[in-house]
């Protein structure tokens, strides 16, 4: 396996990097108002079409487009959807709900599929196993799904390894909520998080040390608005992450540059509904 090589002065300075403080949350959960009913309808060639703007917010680029989203077939197990007549999702949150089956109860959304990592260089998919995009009856800021692994690929010729966790969390079910100018009443709404770490090992003469180059942080966080009877018509997924300074700047004393990741990734996607047909 091939490690990163470095000089005794930058792996002395990683040895002594700190490591920041921990802190857990203990807040108790909010009561949410109960709500059931359909808030994704799910029929045979039932249709959503957005509006979608996606927005690097490094140099303030737009780029807009727009997603059909179509419920394409049903088995034994679930409903899958199909996006753009079977092209690519401009919409983060489309291409999660069309990445593979569905299904329903009065109260809750299941996706089994796949959720990718929005970081150029980094090539995974993360199996979504019945993970739940919202549940009714849960309270506010519960968590309704969670999942973590770990991943080890190259990245320029080196060994990198990468722990995730994706969870799922219960937002508020609200009266109204108004999207692109209309309002709608009962509207559950939920967050996907996507959390990681990125490290690499540096070896000098016969010491390994391991040494982040993406700290942990959340890399995505989707939030998505569900209208009753309608379905999905508002989500806004912001990614992004920061690379390791200290780390950065050792790497490149050493003659390393990580060509293929910025130093910084800010992004905004949002999808807004513009019309529906629900059979």
């Amino acid at each position: 396996m091939r490690f990163l090589k470095l000089t005794s002065l930058s792996l002395v300075t990683l040895i002594f990097i700190s490591c920041s403080d921990e802190s857990t949350d203990t807040s108790p959960l909010l009561d949410n108002q109960q709500f059931t009913g359909d808030f994704f309808p799910l029929s045979i060639d039932n249709s959503w079409d957005y509006d979608v703007e996606n927005t690097d917010n490094d140099n303030n680029q737009v780029v807009d487009s727009q997603d059909v989203l179509i419920v394409s077939s049903q088995s034994a197990t679930g409903f899958t959807l199909s996006v753009n007549q079977g092209g690519f999702a401009n919409g983060i949150m489309s291409g999660i709900l069309s990445s593979g089956q569905l299904t329903r109860t009065e109260t809750t959304l299941a996706a089994n599929g796949t959720i990718g990592l929005p970081i150029d260089g980094l090539d995974f998919e993360i199996e979504l196993e019945n993970a739940l995009l919202y549940n009714t009856e849960a309270a506010i800021d519960a968590q309704l799904s969670e999942k973590s692994g770990v991943f080890t690929q190259t990245l320029q010729d080196f060994p990198i390894t990468i722990n995730y966790t994706l969870q799922s969390t219960q937002l508020e079910n609200l009266s109204e909520y108004t999207a692109n100018g209309t309002t709608y009443n009962e509207v559950t709404s939920a967050n996907i998080s996507l959390n990681l770490n990125v490290t690499t090992e540096v070896s000098f003469f016969g010491i390994t040390q391991v040494v982040s180059i993406i700290d942990s942080q959340n890399i995505l966080s989707v939030d998505s608005f569900y209208a009753k009877d309608i379905g999905l018509v508002f989500a806004e997924a912001d990614s992004g992450y920061t690379l390791n300074t200290t780390t950065v700047s050792i790497l490149q004393q050493a003659g390393i540059t990580l060509d293929m990741l910025p130093t910084s990734l800010s992004v905004t996607n949002t999808q807004v509904l513009t019309d529906y047909s629900i059979n």
